[in-house]
């Protein structure tokens, strides 16, 4: 028998062309306190990492789930992470500055039908640390080892990073706030949670353990799987493109997380697609962007590195990998 999960699909096909249409037409999102000062304006400092290499454990390969075609010329699927959790990635001042930045993002924070009903865009436009991170060449480093690739911040910026709050439902007529089952419009993403999981009750992270072809949400029968975190600051990681995943609704607390995106500059593939991003942001506001990004896409490695001002993350520096644990 068929089991009926409890989280929807977000809009795929036609009914994403009518999601984009309707961002369209809607009015622009407003901050919940406008004016409120966002930016802690806190500097990011290399020593907010942990010297010593972060722990993975749940680990699977694309080639684990069952892709045999490497989304990436330069790389195969037992090479790439799929999903992966990440402990001892931040120090515990670390942790401190960014559940900081985080808790005062969410004056920036809007609601919507997206596929997270509550974050804020663009965080590393709105906060100091968050951007300075994203350009750190260590913090870089050590995501390019966890998945398995040089990475650098997504060019696009309004997809590159956002905080994510979720709530249990406040009054009877309420919805929850949940993550809809869904991939992502970028592939290299970490999903660091900033709430201790004492702090709210359900709120799961979970994946489908299969390529995106066999995803069928009437029928998931036993390939549901759940990522457990053990404390604030762990993380998820996750090629988010080819891996249905989705956060079960909350029934106590808050939850709060920050996504950040990264792009392999060896590779002028990215798997954003104009509809996705447009039914976030309208069809008019994301045309000139979407034109630079095809252009950013296309520099040479060195010159995506260049631009943030560090020397190059090349294969060599990624290799040997992390040893999933």
């Amino acid at each position: 028998m068929k089991r009926q999960s409890e989280l929807p699909v977000f809009a795929q096909g036609v009914g994403r062309l009518k999601a984009a249409l309707h961002a369209s037409l809607a009015p622009a999102s407003r901050c919940k306190h406008p004016g409120a000062l966002l930016d802690t304006l806190q500097h990011w400092n290399d020593s907010y990492l942990r010297s010593d290499s972060p722990c993975l454990s749940g680990y699977r390969s694309l080639a684990d789930l069952g892709y045999t075609v490497s989304p990436l010329v330069i790389s195969q699927p037992e090479q790439m992470t799929a999903v992966a959790q990440v402990s001892g990635l931040f120090s515990e001042e670390g942790i401190t500055q960014l559940r900081r930045a985080c808790y005062q993002l969410e004056a920036g924070s809007s609601t919507s039908d997206w596929i997270i009903s509550n974050r804020t865009r663009a965080a590393t436009q709105l906060s100091t640390l968050i951007r300075e991170m994203m350009n750190s060449r260590a913090f870089l480093l050590a995501v390019s080892r966890i998945a398995g690739v040089p990475l650098v911040p997504h060019p696009f910026l309004r997809a590159r990073s956002q905080v994510n709050y979720f709530y249990p439902p406040q009054g009877q007529y309420d919805r929850a706030q949940i993550g809809m089952w869904h991939t992502d419009g970028t592939s290299f993403v970490l999903n660091i949670l900033l709430s201790d999981p004492s702090e709210y009750e359900g709120g799961e992270f979970v994946y489908f353990d299969g390529p995106v072809e066999r995803f069928d949400v009437d029928g998931l029968d036993d390939c549901v799987r759940t990522c457990s975190v053990g404390t604030s600051g762990d993380a998820v990681y996750i090629y988010g493109s080819r891996v249905f995943h989705g956060v079960r609704p909350l029934t106590k607390g808050r939850r709060m997380s920050l996504v950040l995106s990264f792009h392999c500059p060896y590779s002028e593939v990215d798997v954003n697609k104009f509809w996705h991003l447009a039914s976030d942001d309208g069809v008019l506001s994301t045309i000139r962007p979407w034109l630079q990004l095809k252009r950013d896409l296309a520099l040479a490695p060195c010159d995506q590195y260049q631009r943030l001002g560090i020397d190059p993350i090349t294969f060599a520096d990624v290799a040997p990998s992390l040893v999933p644990r």
